[in-house]
């Protein structure tokens, strides 16, 4: 599958993007009322100070998009939170499943959450991403079993190789995609879903959803803090249902944010607002997809 940044551009966007999430849950963590607490988010926060010190200008762009996107990726990291527990929660008594994060930037659920319920964590991201991650939380104890895996998350052939691993050979596999939509162009997307409903033991994905709307006037954002990123939306779940995924729970984003630069073409998505079942738009949300006996096929 392809992505819209150039080759020799990926390692720095997906680790600034990454450290950008990290500083939203640990700027969300020092509020007074937290919705969501990660103590070890300053970790990757702080590592991103040390490696922007002779970037000021990078430094800004970072806080910039933290500033705009901090209450959206707090929505979005909680909504998959729950929907990731009551999966694992309905998986059945057989052999428990896998999960699978692919573009796990520095996520911290199996640290921050009790994923007990699942045999085994593996974290899939650019070698980049993975070597400090690594160094980061060396040490640190996790709920459960974890493994990280370097993978150009370009390469589908590689991604699937990981998917049909011996050591995933037993037990559903659930794949979480969190911030890495928004990256892929519409035919990046349909890549990926062919190359996850291909995957034998591949039975859910829980996966946040960026309307084209939204990602239009995300591009304004990014663009005014310098950001040199491209983003894209989804104008409806085909590219998900046409390679054998069915919907089971669509959770759009309660935040509300104010469009910038988007012109008449209209706002983002408000709070409580669902995909009209006429039209089947996307609203920016988190959606909880299964496989279903045509993706088997």
């Amino acid at each position: 599958m392809g992505v819209s940044i150039p080759p020799e551009k990926i390692d720095e966007a997906v680790q600034a993007t990454a450290f950008v999430a990290a500083a939203c849950r640990a700027e969300e963590s020092r509020q007074p009322r937290p919705r969501l607490v990660d103590p070890l988010a300053e970790r990757f926060v702080d590592a991103s100070r040390a490696d922007l010190t002779d970037a000021k200008s990078r430094a800004g762009a970072r806080q910039a998009l933290v500033a705009a996107g901090r209450a959206e990726v707090v929505e979005r990291t909680l909504l998959i939170d729950e929907l990731l527990l009551t999966t694992l929660g309905t998986a059945g008594s057989g052999t428990p499943p896998v999960v699978v994060n692919i573009g796990a930037g520095f996520c911290t659920r199996p640290y921050r959450l009790d994923l007990s319920g699942c045999r085994l964590v593996v974290e899939v991201d650019a070698a980049g991403v993975i070597a400090l991650k690594d160094r980061l939380l060396a040490g640190v104890e996790a709920s459960c079993p974890v493994r990280r895996l370097a993978v150009d998350l370009r390469d589908s052939a590689a991604l699937g190789q990981v998917l049909g691993s011996d050591e995933l050979s037993s037990g559903p596999i659930v794949v979480v995609t969190e911030g890495v939509l928004v990256y892929l162009p519409e035919p990046a997307v349909r890549g990926l879903a062919a190359t996850l409903a291909a995957a034998d033991r591949v039975e859910w994905w829980l996966a946040d959803l960026v309307s084209a709307e939204s990602a239009e006037g995300m591009n304004v954002v990014a663009a005014q803090a310098k950001a040199g990123l491209r983003l894209h939306g989804l104008e409806s779940l085909a590219p998900f249902e046409e390679a054998g995924w069915a919907t089971v729970s669509y959770r759009p984003l309660p935040t509300v944010r104010t469009p910038v630069g988007v012109g008449a073409r209209g706002g983002w998505a408000g709070p409580g607002r669902h995909p009209a079942a006429a039209s089947r738009r996307i609203v920016d949300g988190v959606v909880s997809l299964r496989r279903t006996p045509r993706g088997r096929s």
